[in-house]
């Protein structure tokens, strides 16, 4: 019966939209032992019982299931139970976990994240959909990776990288590096990584370090191994950051000889913005290669194939 539930579970434990959820795979009338089952699937996880997704959240999808369940002559009491546990737990936090359940065996990723688009002064503190569509994008073109020692720009909680280092992938990346330039970001990832990686050595997991891209030539990079690909998601949001972005860029590639290829993802929210920061890199000399994202039948992760989002190669 766990296996029925399983796209619901991956939903769940990611904050899926409840109003997009599998409710297709809940089949009524529902007996007790299947509310059981579910719940045990959901709230009752060992991922959320120990590292809880956003309260409002199991809030509203044990609501939208009772509603589902409102003909019915009897519900589960582990329906009332996990919603009173609801209302007694984590009002007022600004961070909760979101758990990324992967198709291979024992493969997934625990995120602390805030509950906020935008805390501290920076939107790097929860997951966009730009770094999934590019983490299934590594999934699926893994070649890409292997052997190299990858640097990511604007890194935010780290998912990226964190994904590229788990054993049970499998993808041998080199060393990676993740980077960005809000402190606060350098310590969710490090947390995260910590969370991730709990006993593994230095090597075996990705480093953070905090870098302005206004800053990039003072960074101590004769520490790291000479980067072979950089990786960047939702960074090109803001014009202002231009200029930054394409500095930093020219110093990196020059650094490398020009052998160097970054993968950028992007959510398209504004194409004038988009086109912009193309007609910057045309400006100096960069070619780029439009990739193909990864098809919703064949994603990792339970994202939003409807959110239009770009991924580039970069060369020079």
């Amino acid at each position: 019966m766990t296996d029925r539930f399983s796209k619901m579970q991956q939903q769940f434990l990611c904050c899926y939209p409840v109003n997009k959820m599998s409710w297709s795979s809940v089949k009524l009338p529902m007996e007790w032992d299947e509310q059981k089952a579910l719940i045990a699937a959901t709230c009752g996880h060992p991922l959320n019982e120990r590292y809880p997704v956003r309260t409002s959240y199991q809030e509203a999808f044990i609501k939208r299931l009772m509603q589902l369940l409102k003909d019915h002559e009897e519900l589960h009491d582990d329906l009332f139970s996990s919603l009173c546990i609801q209302k007694d737990n984590n009002h007022g936090k600004d961070y909760a976990y979101k758990h990324y359940l992967l198709l291979q065996p024992d493969a997934h990723i625990t995120l602390r994240e805030s509950i906020s688009f935008v805390n501290e002064g920076t939107t790097g503190l929860c997951t966009w959909e730009a770094a999934l569509a590019l983490a299934d994008y590594l999934l699926q073109h893994s070649d890409v990776v292997k052997g190299k020692n990858i640097v990511e720009l604007g890194a935010g909680t780290g998912l990226i990288g964190i994904l590229l280092k788990l054993p049970a992938l499998g993808l041998d990346a080199g060393q990676i590096l993740l980077t960005d330039g809000s402190a606060s970001c350098v310590q969710l990832m490090r947390e995260n990584v910590t969370l991730n990686f709990p006993t593994a050595p230095k090597e075996a997991k990705p480093q953070c370090e905090q870098l302005r891209w206004d800053e990039v030539k003072d960074f101590p990079w004769h520490q790291y191994a000479k980067t072979d690909l950089l990786l960047a998601a939702d960074v090109i949001y803001d014009d202002s950051q231009f200029d930054a972005l394409i500095g930093a860029l020219d110093h990196l590639y020059t650094s490398r000889g020009n052998c160097l290829e970054m993968l950028l993802a992007s959510t398209v929210r504004n194409v004038d913005t988009l086109h912009k920061f193309m007609e910057q890199l045309t400006v100096h000399e960069y070619k780029v290669t439009p990739c193909a994202n990864v098809s919703a039948c064949a994603s990792h992760f339970c994202r939003d194939h409807t959110a239009a989002v770009q991924i580039i190669s970069i060369k020079r």
